[in-house]
């Protein structure tokens, strides 16, 4: 995959009239995605049926629920031919199960299923209010992520130096989708862990998700296309003159990445 394949926009914004005017800016991104504040405003089919000619990630947290209601949330997402579902961090294992049977029953790939073990709005510091322990970060994030992809998801969404342990630990296919993205120089706003796109990329990173870095430039469309370059350079040098992987570049910018 090339750069533009591996963005990821992400439409967090308040009406359906502005999720379609920055769907209509960025022609160049074919991926794009959708969450909670689009829900809230009653404008999620609208925006679905304007995205099928992209790929889309939908990002609700699906909580743990009867298998009914699950089977019947995957059933959209493979009608609108949804890419990515997040599934929640608490969501308990025989609901991932629940969600992988629903969709082996409509004879379908995707959505892939995405589970979160730790927010990037998280760091270390917030790791014994969420857990009640003395876990550290990266055993948190890894056991969390192991128990969902034994269950049936498909990847994981990890932010900062949990991209490498995670690749290290979960080789691929298995899928890793970066938020918390942010260029040099730009504000980090929420993230308490973040990376810049090369270091995404090298780290081990699939896919980068971008929202406000890119919605809120003057230029939408030059901010993505200059994300995107980004992502084409750093698979660039990580492949590097012998085809050497990404894991090799990351190693060569954190020989001892610091603990979270």
């Amino acid at each position: 995959m090339l750069g533009k394949d591996r963005l990821i926009v992400a439409l967090d914004l308040p009406t359906v009239d502005e999720a379609l005017t920055a769907v209509d800016q960025l022609d160049n991104v074919s991926f794009f995605k959708v969450g909670l504040q689009l829900l809230m405003t009653g404008g999620f089919p609208t925006v679905l049926q304007a995205l099928r000619q992209r790929r889309v990630f939908v990002d609700l947290k699906l909580p743990g629920d009867i298998s009914n209601t699950i089977a019947a949330v995957v059933d959209i997402c493979v009608e609108y031919r949804v890419a990515f579902l997040t599934l929640s961090e608490s969501m308990p294992l025989p609901a991932i199960r629940a969600a992988k049977a629903a969709r082996e029953a409509r004879h379908s790939a995707d959505p892939k299923f995405l589970i979160v073990p730790y927010l990037s709005s998280l760091d270390a510091s917030d790791l014994p209010e969420v857990t009640g322990g003395g876990r550290d970060l990266e055993t948190h994030i890894l056991g969390r992520a192991r128990h969902a992809i034994e269950a049936g998801c498909d990847g994981m969404i990890v932010s900062g130096h949990a991209i490498q342990s995670c690749r290290r630990s979960f080789p691929e296919p298995t899928l890793i989708v970066s938020p918390g993205i942010r260029p040099s120089g730009a504000s980090a706003d929420d993230h308490k862990r973040h990376t810049t796109p090369t270091e995404a990329i090298r780290l081990g990173a699939d896919y980068l998700v971008v929202g406000r870095p890119i919605l809120k430039d003057p230029n939408p469309h030059a901010a993505a296309d200059r994300i995107i370059r980004e992502i084409d350079d750093a698979l660039n040098v990580g492949r590097g003159s012998s085809g050497s992987s990404r894991d090799a570049g990351a190693s060569t910018m954190f020989a001892q990445p610091p603990r979270e």
